[in-house]
């Protein structure tokens, strides 16, 4: 393939996505603030090499980092005429927009992608990905994005991220759900495995108690690789989005306020399924 992709950000999810692209056939050029990381991947020495490509793929935390890469006139002026940047992350939708209208004045496309699926499936390139942008931008970049997963164009450019950040609330409220009813199984006295077994099996089943709950809640394994912060971050973007948007929302900001709560108390980089241990403590009244 003849197109370059540069890649930002090599973490949880950017290394293996690399990995993925490499493994597709695509010519990447990643980067990472981390030295080590970027010679793991065995990635460029500066930021502006891997802006040197015809589509950049940036894989960051949040807005403000999104923003202070992009807001670095040495790192665009490496990119060639009509490339295309795509914000993968989980980035806030009012600033993505900004983003845009500052690249197309410099003749620079952008999408956002945002994706759901975790590392497991961006080791297997089957990510969801909700594509927020122009037709033309969009069109460009959807081999590459359909060699990570399934892309689905939702709108205009900032789309993706509104969505992403509607479903990471779906996902947070599910799961404070589950944790909860685990809490009161088990202060009833029912085995937990069994009353996951028969909720999986009738109408309060969702993918928190069908995977999230027997898969690293049960066994205490906490490693379904997206941190507690980041959800809560996600959550938050929403509930401004509603409000900004004046539209009802008082279960997200219950959610909202638990998993602020909780990824504060919780240790630092904990994995969002922690979020029971930090409920079973609250039922114990240990603390966090």
């Amino acid at each position: 393939m003849s197109t370059t992709v540069g890649f930002v950000g090599l973490g949880r999810m950017g290394a293996p996505m690399v990995a993925t692209l490499r493994g597709a056939g695509w010519s990447v050029r990643p980067y990472d603030v981390s030295p080590a990381a970027s010679a793991e991947a065995g990635g460029m020495d500066t930021i502006e090499e891997a802006f040197a490509a015809d589509v950049v793929v940036l894989m960051l935390p949040s807005s403000r980092q999104v923003e202070e890469v992009l807001g670095n006139d040495p790192t665009l002026d490496a990119m060639p005429a009509d490339a295309v940047v795509v914000d993968m992350g989980s980035s806030e939708p009012a600033s993505t927009r900004r983003i845009g209208t500052v690249l197309r004045e410099r003749g620079i496309g952008f999408v956002d992608a945002p994706v759901s699926g975790g590392v497991a499936r961006a080791v297997t390139g089957q990510l969801t990905i909700m594509v927020g942008g122009a037709d033309d931008a969009v069109d460009r970049v959807r081999p590459l994005l359909a060699s990570l997963g399934t892309p689905t164009r939702v709108g205009d450019l900032g789309a993706g991220h509104a969505l992403k950040a509607c479903n990471n609330v779906l996902n947070g409220i599910s799961l404070l759900a589950a944790v909860e009813v685990l809490e009161v199984v088990r202060a009833v006295g029912i085995d937990p495995v069994v009353a996951f077994d028969v909720i999986n099996a009738s109408t309060g089943r969702s993918w928190s108690t069908e995977h999230k709950i027997p898969k690293y809640v049960l066994p205490e394994d906490y490693s379904a690789g997206f941190a507690a912060a980041l959800l809560a971050k996600d959550i938050g973007i929403a509930c401004d989005l509603a409000t900004s948007l004046g539209v009802e929302h008082g279960l997200m900001d219950v959610a909202r306020s638990m998993w602020d709560r909780a990824a504060d108390e919780l240790p630092a980089g904990a994995d969002h399924t922690a979020v029971a241990a930090w409920a079973a403590a609250r039922r114990r009244g240990d603390g966090s």
